[in-house]
């Protein structure tokens, strides 16, 4: 059997939930021998030895079979879905007589939300799999938003993919802005995963009546702001709650710096933001597409100004993004205090939900 779990960029807790699953596994029956633990990296960097215990916990890793998913490694084709996306899928997961994925369920940038069958696709999809659902024209419909389910090709392809890949059972976790655990979700993926983005949606929805000046926002903390490529998921709450030609000031730690070359080389492309979005759109598929095009289109709306000691100024300026050494000071080059400025504070960054005003 095959148990998918999340790697070093989600807040999952993984020592929590893997052990009692793994005790559960074991009671009916199921020896440690026959289990391999499945890290869905998607096209994320590997995991190091170190990474995989401070995630898992040494005993897990000592005592499971654990692997990286590998994107360009054995994967089994699945055909394509109705959109035309080719599946390709871990080897190790569809070989497994049993599939569960454990994992966060947040609002995630463009496929409504993350958990469910995220955890398969892109998870551990091949190379090709991801960049067709990542694509220029799917990130950039109008439905590929925070919180959005319905008519989202993104999250229906996903959908697709997770279904034909036979997974059997979600364990899926949710956290609140201060990453408390709220609930657990566990059943057949669609209709669970459906279910637990309705009380989502409930739970984070945060109502404005118009749109500010300055937003002032965080990845979410620690593991989510790791480095400057997840950052985006934090723009991208600012660019729903801030006026065109305003600012969005994103605070986050990036202890692994930029962490995405590619997507530090497309951002650093041409003069404008609208550089950027020709460029990837005229040489996709592109690695890091979709992060590359959400921040992009986003600072074709607004400024983006990263308070941060994991990134030099002088890359963060070459794409096209300011740079701060306090929130104080970015607030300051805005005009603050001396400017009537319509500011909001949104400190849980991608665990809020904006609802923007009609």
């Amino acid at each position: 059997m095959c148990v998918v779990v999340s790697d070093n960029t989600r807040f999952a807790f993984n020592p929590l939930i893997l052990p009692i699953l793994l005790k559960e596994l074991a009671d009916i029956g199921i020896s440690k021998q026959n289990i391999t633990i499945l890290v869905a990296t998607g096209l994320h960097v590997p995991m190091s030895p170190d990474d995989l215990v401070e995630n898992l916990g040494r005993a897990i890793v000592s005592s499971f079979k654990v692997v990286n998913h590998d994107p360009d490694g054995e994967l089994i084709s699945l055909g394509t879905t109705s959109r035309g996306t080719p599946l390709f899928i871990n080897k190790n997961f569809i070989e497994a007589d049993l599939k569960i994925a454990t994992g966060l369920i947040v609002p995630h940038f463009h496929a409504g939300f993350g958990g469910g069958f995220k955890s398969i696709l892109p998870g551990v999809s091949g190379r090709i799999t991801i960049l067709k659902n990542h694509s220029f024209s799917m990130v950039a419909h109008e439905t590929a938003r925070y919180g959005v389910l319905d008519d989202n090709p993104i999250y229906e392809d996903i959908v697709e993919g997770g279904l034909r890949s036979g997974l059997n059972l979600i364990v899926n976790i949710a956290v609140d802005a201060d990453k408390n655990m709220t609930h657990l979700f566990i059943g057949e993926p669609q209709a669970t995963h459906k279910k637990a983005a309705e009380k989502l949606a409930e739970d984070l929805q945060v109502e404005f009546d118009e749109l500010f000046d300055v937003v002032v926002t965080t990845n979410g903390g620690y593991p989510l702001d790791r480095n400057l490529y997840q950052c985006v998921k934090g723009v991208a709450v600012g660019e729903l709650m801030v006026k065109k030609g305003g600012t969005i000031i994103l605070a986050s730690e990036c202890r692994d710096g930029v962490g995405h070359e590619t997507f530090q080389k497309y951002m650093s492309y041409g003069q404008k933001p609208q550089d950027v979005l020709d460029k990837v759109k005229a040489d996709e598929p592109v690695e890091d597409q979709d992060n590359i095009q959400i921040l992009a289109r986003a600072l074709t709306r607004a400024k983006v100004i990263v308070v941060t000691d994991g990134v030099k100024p002088e890359i963060m300026r070459a794409m096209k993004m300011g740079y701060s050494r306090s929130v104080e000071d970015a607030l300051r080059s805005c005009g603050w205090p001396e400017d009537e400025l319509k500011i909001v504070i949104v400190p849980g960054g991608p665990y809020v939900l904006p609802v923007a005003p009609q």
